[in-house]
C-alpha cells in the first residue's frame, strides 16, 4: 500500500462508509499487506477461509483474513434474552492493574447467577477474524471496514461453512478505534486470554500480551445488514 508516496487520507468528518469496499483477494496479496503493516504479526497462517482487501474510493488501505480458530470447542454463555454473557470475572483480582480501566469499559463484571444458559460449540462453527489490518489512519475507517467485511463474509461464506459466531482478539494494551468499531457492529467482549507461548509455535511478542476476546453471532450481522438497507 502507498509504496510510491504518502498514505492516502480523507478529510475529517467525511461520511465515507459508502466509499469503503471489500473484495476477496489471494493469500499472497493479504500476506504482503500484513508483512508491511502488521507490526506484531507479519506472518499468515496457511489454513484460511477467505482474505478481504479493504479499499477506500478504490485505494487499498488494509486487509482482513478469516480462518477457523485454533480451538476445537468453545463455551458460549448467555444472559436473559439470549444476549451473550462474558465469563464471570472479578476485574480487580483477575486482571493486571494497567488493564483494569479498559476492562471496566468493555467487560461486564457479572455474577455467575446472571448466566441463564450456556453451550459448548464446535470449533468449526466459529470463524476467527484472525487479522484486521489497516495501513492508514482515518476517522471511522475501522468501523466501516469491519462492517463491510463481516457483511461480505456472512453473505458469501457463513451459511456454506455453517458458521454461527465470529471471533476475534484485540491486544489488551490497545485502547483504540478497533474496540469501538467492534462494539458498534454488534460484537461483545466475552473475556480475555492471558499471555501464553506454546512450545510448538514460533515465538512472537503478541503471544506474551493479554488479549480481549470478542464474539459476534452471525444472526446479529444479518439483522444489522437488513436494518442498514432501510436507513
Amino acid at each position: 500500500m502507498h509504496a510510491d508516496g504518502e498514505p492516502f487520507t480523507a478529510p475529517l468528518g467525511l461520511r465515507f462508509a459508502e466509499h469503503v469496499t471489500v473484495d476477496p483477494v489471494p493469500r499472497e496479496t493479504a500476506a504482503a499487506i500484513y508483512k508491511a503493516h502488521h507490526s506484531y504479526m507479519d506472518s499468515l497462517p496457511s489454513v484460511n477461509i477467505v482474505h478481504h482487501s479493504v479499499r477506500f474510493q478504490g485505494n487499498l488501505v488494509g486487509a482482513i483474513t478469516y480462518r477457523y480458530p485454533l480451538i476445537s470447542k468453545k463455551r458460549i454463555r448467555y444472559r436473559t434474552g439470549g444476549q451473550l454473557a462474558p465469563q464471570p470475572v472479578t476485574i480487580e483480582e483477575d486482571l493486571p492493574r494497567e488493564l483494569r480501566p479498559t476492562a471496566r469499559r468493555i467487560l461486564d463484571e457479572i455474577d455467575p447467577n446472571q448466566i441463564v444458559d450456556d453451550e459448548v460449540v464446535a470449533g468449526d462453527t466459529l470463524v476467527e477474524a484472525a487479522r484486521i489490518c489497516l495501513g492508514v489512519r482515518m476517522p471511522n475507517l475501522a468501523s466501516a471496514a469491519l462492517a463491510r467485511s463481516q457483511e461480505r463474509f456472512v453473505a458469501d461464506t457463513a451459511d456454506r461453512e455453517g458458521t454461527r459466531f465470529l471471533l476475534t482478539w484485540v491486544r489488551a494494551d490497545y485502547d483504540g478505534a478497533m474496540i469501538r468499531a467492534l462494539r458498534d457492529k454488534g460484537w461483545t467482549c466475552t473475556g480475555f486470554a492471558e499471555p501464553s507461548e506454546a512450545s510448538n509455535r514460533e515465538d512472537k511478542a503478541i503471544r506474551k500480551r493479554w488479549k480481549w476476546r470478542f464474539l459476534c453471532p452471525i444472526e446479529q450481522v444479518k439483522e444489522q445488514s437488513t436494518l442498514d438497507s432501510w436507513t
